[in-house]
């Protein structure tokens, strides 16, 4: 928890608010269109986004919400999941720009920058709440200090660990150093945001072999991270299409 004046907010909550609210102001400061248009499709992202993650977070762990219905609602025990919280963003923000006549590419392009800020955001709160935590090891003597650390899991029970929250914003840093290049060289417009998201599909991929959360297995991989490789073969898709189109 952290106290704000009277209040306590959950760590997590409050980084991932932040992360929104920063990714918001990039996002509208790069605008292709007019600020109100704009602020609607971030708006209509922001919400079926969230809802998609609930539902994506849901649908993983059916097996407890099954015996809980009672806490499918219940933000506050927390449970996003960001593969379908991204498959709604990109919805709402598909209908946005249709709605608001706005260009989808660009408006791809200015919110370049939100993937690596948000990908900070959840991984400094799962290093307050203990979620996506790694796999123990037998002792911290035997690893380097940059990759274990003593972590707790969800329910609080610390013991030697790979350091997976830090391994997430190592990749939330080089997300953000990229998406910076891209901007400052003027990069590869139109293809930004497919060719980042395709990175850190690319490097949760990597970091859930040494997760320990429990999610689904299949085929001897976690179930984020056959999500992982759908999210790399779906950025795939718009960016042969665009090569195909370039003259």
């Amino acid at each position: 928890m952290t106290a704000i004046g009277p209040w306590q907010v959950q760590t997590y909550s409050l980084a991932l608010a932040l992360a929104i609210l920063l990714s918001g102001a990039v996002a509208l400061r790069q605008r292709p269109g007019p600020y109100l248009a704009a602020l609607d499709a971030c708006l209509l992202a922001l919400a079926l986004g969230l809802l998609a993650a609930r539902a994506g977070h849901v649908l993983l762990h059916l097996e407890h919400f099954a015996r809980t219905p009672e806490d499918i609602l219940r933000w506050s025990s927390g449970g996003l999941e960001w593969h379908s919280a991204l498959a709604g963003a990109l919805t709402g923000l598909w209908l946005g720009a249709r709605w608001r006549g706005l260009a989808w590419p660009a408006l791809l392009d200015a919110l370049t920058p939100a993937l690596a800020l948000l990908c900070l955001g959840a991984w400094r709160g799962c290093m307050a709440a203990g979620c996506g935590y790694g796999r123990e090891v037998d002792t911290l003597a035997k690893h380097s200090p940059l990759l274990v650390a003593e972590l707790p899991d969800i329910y609080g029970f610390a013991a030697p660990r790979y350091n997976t929250p830090l391994f997430g914003l190592l990749l939330g840093v080089t997300a953000l150093l990229l998406a910076g290049l891209f901007y400052r060289r003027r990069w590869l417009p139109g293809n930004r945001f497919w060719l980042l998201l395709a990175a850190l599909a690319a490097g949760m991929l990597f970091i859930g072999f040494w997760r320990a959360d429990p999610v689904p297995q299949w085929a001897g991989l976690r179930s984020d991270q056959w999500l992982d490789l759908a999210v790399l073969l779906a950025c795939a898709w718009p960016l042969w299409r665009r090569r195909r189109r370039a003259p």
